[in-house]
């Protein structure tokens, strides 16, 4: 009857561990949850970069009347045979070169009526991808994050500064790095080089590839 007894106050310990444990775990996953729910929470869609999609409130195949209608009148910018480059610069920009929001555009289809969004320029540290990914990212981060990224081109900037291209092509998402740091991101179609406009939007950059 003693044995009986000291079995079965063993089995009610195991009983109460395993309940503890069990809800020290189900304590974590909540916790953990939570976590990626706030941080979720926290990006605002307004400068979030989708590789592949969208910058902010602007979507890759996008009607360019849409855009000006929330972007307004470009700064800058330079159209050739159908196809152009919009520039926005940011109010609250200050030093020699101010943040900006540049949209490459081209004819949608052969009747010629629409354009769309091509491109997606951004050099503003306020968009972010969803894990985090800026201007002012290193390429090692840019690399864990996209380990298929390879180096497209280099450029002379106005500046004589070396400007090195990267391209993580099948996600749609492109950097520049200047000094070990990135300068832009820019988002393209899956697929696409993202350096195919560069000497339309920079033509006077010097390539030094």
């Amino acid at each position: 009857m003693k044995s009986i007894k000291t079995v079965l106050w063993g089995l009610s310990i195991s009983l109460a561990a395993c309940q503890s444990a069990n809800k020290n775990d189900q304590q974590k996953t909540d916790s953990v949850s939570n976590l990626k729910s706030a941080t979720t929470q926290a990006m605002d869609g307004r400068f979030l970069i989708v590789a592949g999609k969208s910058i902010g409130e602007i979507s890759l195949g996008e009607n360019m009347e849409q855009v000006g209608e929330k972007l307004g009148k470009p700064d800058a910018g330079d159209a050739a045979m159908g196809k152009a480059w919009g520039i926005w610069y940011s109010d609250d920009s200050t030093g020699k070169h101010p943040n900006e929001i540049a949209v490459y555009s081209s004819y949608r289809d052969t009747s010629m009526l629409v354009k769309d969004v091509k491109q997606i320029r951004i050099t503003s540290d306020k968009f972010k991808t969803q894990d985090g990914l800026a201007t002012g990212t290193t390429m090692e981060e840019a690399k864990n994050k996209f380990p298929a990224i390879e180096k497209l081109s280099a450029y002379l900037n106005e500046d004589k500064d070396t400007i090195t291209v990267y391209d993580a092509k099948k996600e749609g998402i492109g950097f520049e790095f200047l000094k070990g740091k990135s300068v832009s991101i820019t988002v393209h179609p899956v697929n696409t080089p993202v350096n195919a406009t560069y000497l339309t939007l920079h033509p006077e950059w010097k390539s030094i590839n």
